[in-house]
């Protein structure tokens, strides 16, 4: 029997990024006085900061179950279904890639993508667990 394992999502680069591009045009609108536009970017600020923030990935005996925060529905992948993961690593600098993050594949060819902090021991509980 194994326990219900949580990972929190890792912040990329990308994501610091468009925060704070997304902030810096936020201070533009402020500055310029467009009220519209202005809460127009401050919600997407606030749903790019949310989603960042309270992205986890809950790992059962049963079921993998990904909630990208409190905005987003949740999804729900079946152990058993869990055909393959693939690591997935982009726009390298020498022999470093800035971005990686896991394609998981399911059922039908199905796939979502995750980003969890400690990527190998992720893998390692899934592979456990579908073994027993």
């Amino acid at each position: 029997m194994f326990p219900t394992r949580t990972y929190r999502a890792r912040l990329q680069i990308t994501n610091w990024i468009l925060i704070i591009l997304l902030s810096v045009l936020t201070v533009y609108l402020i500055w310029e006085g467009n009220g519209l536009l202005i809460a127009a970017s401050l919600v997407f600020l606030l749903i790019v900061i949310e989603r960042s923030i309270h992205t986890e990935y809950k790992l059962s005996q049963t079921e993998l179950t990904i909630s990208n925060g409190k905005l987003s529905k949740i999804v729900v992948v079946p152990v058993s279904d869990i055909k393959r993961i693939e690591r997935i690593r982009k726009v390298r600098i020498g022999h470093k890639a800035l971005i990686t993050y896991l394609i998981v594949v399911y059922g039908d060819e199905k796939t979502v993508s995750v980003i969890p902090q400690h990527e190998e021991d992720f893998i390692n509980q899934i592979m456990k667990i579908k073994q027993s």
